[in-house]
């Protein structure tokens, strides 16, 4: 069988850490390679992280696909939903939509039309990273010496919720919520985040975020 060549478009280094660590390996077994890398945004500076302007991203992306027109090379994204830039292609149409669910379909598709090559299969995270460490905030605690009154809290404050639902409020994102509950986890989200995913499993996060799950069977078809 041949493999496939995967390039991943991240948003910054704690998902880029995230695909090194769980994706990489896990999609070799399906005969993929996986080469994570995070969006470059400046080109002058080489500069990379931040989906601040749609017109960048799309760029990079563009030049990406073009640099690698080989027939068994794919293309993804893992870019967050919460604060994606209005500019976003489909961004006004999607926003008539009833649910986050549905407006992160739609948001997907209008960037694979917008770039308009097969190979690309965009994915949006609802609502960015850090809602896959809901699935289990244990394993954040356990990263985190005296969070336990921060996880409990948390724990509380979400307990209406799934992990996908947690929404992109300014204030009430996934990061934002954690922040103000566990402030370290601010300068130490690229170290510990990552490795509370991965100590939570492919599994569960695929088992509580049904969107994310939707995105990890369809790369692991493309062998």
């Amino acid at each position: 069988m041949q493999w496939r060549r995967l390039y991943i478009t991240v948003e910054g280094q704690t998902e880029k850490s995230f695909a090194d660590q769980i994706l990489v390996p896990h999609l070799a077994q399906y005969q993929i390679e996986v080469r994570p890398r995070v969006v470059l945004t400046n080109r002058k500076l080489g500069k990379r992280g931040g989906i601040l302007d749609f017109e960048k991203i799309s760029g990079d992306l563009r030049r990406l696909l073009k640099g690698d027109a080989q027939p068994e090379s794919r293309f993804t994204t893992m870019i967050d939903f919460y604060a994606l830039p209005s500019q976003f292609s489909g961004w006004t149409e999607a926003n008539k939509l009833l649910t986050a669910a549905q407006r992160v379909s739609f948001l997907e598709n209008a960037l694979h039309m917008e770039l308009g090559d097969q190979r690309f299969y965009p994915y949006i995270q609802l609502h960015e990273f850090e809602a896959l460490l809901f699935c289990d905030l244990g394993a954040l605690q356990r990263r985190l010496p005296g969070s336990e009154a921060g996880i409990k809290a948390l724990q509380s404050e979400v307990r209406h919720l799934t992990p996908e639902q947690i929404n992109e409020g300014a204030s009430t994102a996934p990061s934002k919520r954690i922040i103000r509950h566990l402030p370290v986890y601010e300068r130490s989200k690229v170290r510990v985040g990552a490795a509370a995913a991965a100590a939570i499993g492919l599994p569960v996060l695929k088992a509580k975020c049904p969107h994310f799950a939707e995105w990890i069977a369809r790369l692991e078809q493309l062998s």
